[in-house]
């Protein structure tokens, strides 16, 4: 089965929106549920469960298929205002 990789910019509540954010990551393997608003409310339940708020305007951005290491490495090079990508992954 397909598995796809979600990526998202987080900041801890309590923590000013202007410091870094760090990036949380999970993967899926469901991909009826691979539209970006439905990636967005799956963020947005883990973010409410952890106690975190989103980083960025909300921006979701699908990066194709890659290996999961070049999604490591192109995220990192976004733009900030980019705060939820995903793809999938490609098995070498």
């Amino acid at each position: 089965m397909p598995r796809y990789f979600v990526s998202y910019r987080k900041v801890d509540e309590g923590i000013a929106a202007t410091d870094k954010p760090e990036w949380a990551s999970f993967s899926v393997e469901s991909p009826s549920s691979l539209e970006a608003h439905a990636i967005r409310e799956r963020v947005q339940r883990r973010l409410d469960l952890f106690g975190e708020r989103l980083f960025g305007s909300g921006e979701v951005l699908w990066l194709g298929t890659e290996p999961l290491d070049e999604f490591l490495m192109k995220r990192e090079g976004l733009p900030r205002d980019v705060s939820i990508i995903y793809g999938l992954i490609e098995e070498r």
